[in-house]
Parts: C-alpha cells; structure tokens; sequence
C-alpha cells in the first residue's frame, strides 16, 4: 500500500512539474494585430520580433492595472536594454484612447502607450480581463501569459525565462 502510495504522489509531482514547466501557449506573435502609438502611427507585433518583449493589457479605470503599472516601470527602468515592455490599452467606450495617455502622464509613468483601436490585439491573445501581461521571446514566441495583478517578484522570474 505504501509503495501504492508513493508511486502515486510521483505521478502527481512529476504532473504538476511538467504542467508548470510547459509553455502558456504556441501563439507566435501576429502580423495582423494593430497598435496605435500615441502619435497614430500604426505598428504590429511583428515590429516587436528581435527582442524579449513585455505586453500587457490595460485600461486606466482598472484599480488592478493602476496597482501593477508603476511596477511595471520599475522592471521597464531596470531592463530598458534587455526587454521591450509594449503597455496596450483596451480602447472602449468606457476607455477613450485619451484616457490611457492622460493617465501615464498624471502618474510620471514612462511606460509605452499603445492602443488596441481595433480589438485586434485583445481577440488574438483572448484576452478576457485586465490585466493582462503576455511574455515573448526574441523569436516572437509566447512562453507566459497571465491575468491579475502579479508581484514585482513574479514579473521579473517571467522576464528572466524570455530573456
């Protein structure tokens, strides 16, 4: 019974350990999703490919977003050379492109501003609620994908397994 026992436990750690070992998802960054920058220039996940790159998702009325944003700009400050942190904004009606802007400028936040005007970025990734954060390697791949606000702890252990 032991031995039973044991064998089982195993089978639930080395379960555990691969589930958590494997990747979020196999999604490669898409050419089709559409980012504003806060100029309107128009920029795709494509033009992220090459470098290690933070995304999330956010809107400025969401008390979890404005939690986790200035820390954020903390890892944005201590990886600058290292990792892209591309900040996508959910556009609504709720969340006017202005908003977003506004909002980083109220709170001296040096995060990107992007925003989603079409949906496009928030349909592929299925993004559901905010926020969210997506980690991409250099070759456009995604290793991670979270929702909720995260630890400054947790958000660098991320960063490290893209770069």
């Amino acid at each position: 019974m032991k031995k039973l026992l044991l064998a089982l436990a195993a089978l639930f750690v080395v379960g555990l350990a691969t589930f958590y070992l494997l990747p979020s998802s196999s999604k490669p960054a898409d050419a089709n999703v559409v980012f504003q920058d806060a100029s309107g220039k128009k920029l795709t996940e494509k033009d992220f490919n090459g470098k290690p790159t933070v995304y999330y998702a956010w809107a400025s009325w969401c008390p979890d977003c404005q939690q986790e944003l200035p820390i954020l700009n903390t890892l944005k400050e201590k990886y600058a050379d290292k990792v892209e942190f591309v900040g996508v904004a959910m556009i609504s009606q709720k969340e006017p492109i202005e908003n977003g802007k506004k909002y980083l400028k109220e709170h001296s936040l040096s995060l990107n501003y992007y925003a989603d005007v079409d949906s496009s970025f928030q349909k592929y990734h299925e993004i559901t609620e905010i926020p969210t954060l997506i980690f991409v390697d250099k070759d456009g791949k995604i290793v991670k994908k979270t929702a909720g606000v995260l630890t400054q702890e947790e958000l660098e252990t991320y960063i490290k397994e893209i770069l």
